[in-house]
């Protein structure tokens, strides 16, 4: 009987697979100026604002974890990262870079932790509930001065990403038990830093390329999005939901109060957690418990966010001013971000020839 009810259940997955597929399939055909207009758009966002803000922390991030550089600043930080998480002192690093990096960045270097055996299984589950941050580089430049017009609403953001971020690190100490010492994996021998620094530069490359597909995918449904809903609030907290970056930029399109970008900063977006998803090989998450971590984050952050307001009130004729034109970070259109661009594809091309030795739980995702 049981055997019966998997097989129907498995049967009406597939069914919805395959409408859902046809239905994507036909969008694509009755509407294709529109799905190139929003890969376009996705294309142009990657090389402004997630390249050149994201790739260099994403391979500084690894670079730490596989040069055996996080494990020694780890036993400087051993107490602080016990007493705080309930976490081994080579955790601290990472969450430092998580911080400073943006979403991705400490998904990775957790990840690394846990091939290189410095964390277990449950400790990089718990770490991959907060681990998970918009960085500055992003919040200040792209959506404080690009989007809101305002470094202060930028650094209110910021502080309520990082403090919210810390908040739900404590709140997860309590959910889980460290593994003692003596259980642990065999620590692997760290390479060397040449070694490391070409493996970490091909992990974060690949990272991006699928981070930037992710992007892309998400800015197609977006666009087909608006063919049906009518421009305004709607198509707002949509593009909210799904794409953090179009997400914050609609958001300030339509004034809306700064607690809403914090809480959709701490969300992150299905995009983003979705690129998340795709890079944790075989380890065991729970993506409804992953997705409630999500939540609770933007809600902490858009507490934080208010807060923060009436304590220091950022310039309405700044914060509320709609954007009119497109996005130039100050990182978009410089020499560092082509160099960024190039060697992240060159890295690629010359990776794929062969099969990959950078870290992953015994299969490759990324």
């Amino acid at each position: 009987m049981e055997r019966k009810r998997n097989v129907q259940a498995g049967f009406w997955r597939q069914a919805v697979l395959l409408a859902v597929s046809l239905g994507a399939g036909l969008a694509l055909s009755l509407w294709p100026e529109e799905a190139a207009a929003g890969a376009a758009g996705g294309i142009e966002v990657c090389l402004s604002v997630l390249v050149p803000s994201l790739f260099p922390f994403m391979v500084l991030g690894v670079f730490l974890v596989r040069s055996g550089a996080a494990a020694l600043l780890g036993r400087v930080l051993e107490r602080p990262a016990r007493f705080l998480f309930r976490l081994p002192g080579a955790c601290a690093p990472v969450i430092l870079m998580g911080m400073v990096g943006g979403y991705p960045v400490g998904a990775r270097g957790t990840m690394a932790l846990l091939a290189a055996g410095e964390i277990s299984e449950e400790e990089a589950r718990r770490m991959l509930c907060f681990c998970v941050n918009a960085g500055p580089a992003f919040v200040l430049s792209a959506v404080g001065a690009g989007f809101l017009h305002s470094p202060q609403a930028g650094g209110i953001l910021l502080a309520a990403q990082l403090s919210s971020g810390l908040l739900l690190g404590v709140l997860c100490r309590w959910g889980g038990k460290p593994s003692p010492p003596a259980r642990r994996p065999a620590r692997k021998p760290a390479p060397s830093a040449g070694e490391a620094l070409v493996l970490s530069v091909s992990d974060a490359c690949r990272s991006m390329v699928i981070m930037c597909c992710f992007v892309v995918l998400f800015a197609v449904l977006l666009s087909f999005a608006g063919l049906f809903l009518p421009q305004g609030w709607a198509l707002t907290l949509l593009s909210a939901l799904l794409e953090v970056t179009g997400g914050c930029r609609d958001l300030a399109a339509v004034g809306a109060p700064l607690w809403m970008a914090a809480a959709a900063l701490g969300w992150g977006g299905l995009c983003v957690q979705l690129q998340i998803f795709s890079s944790l090989g075989r380890l065991r998450l729970s993506f409804l418990r992953f997705a409630l971590f999500r939540l609770l984050h933007g809600v902490l952050a858009a507490l934080a966010a208010f807060l923060l307001c009436l304590a220091f009130p950022p310039p309405a004729q700044e914060v509320f001013a709609n954007t009119a034109e497109p996005l130039a970070p100050a990182l978009a259109s410089t020499p560092w971000a082509a160099a960024a661009l190039l060697l992240s594809c060159a890295v690629f091309l010359l990776s794929a020839r062969r099969p990959s030795q950078g870290f992953t739980c015994k299969r490759k995702k990324i």
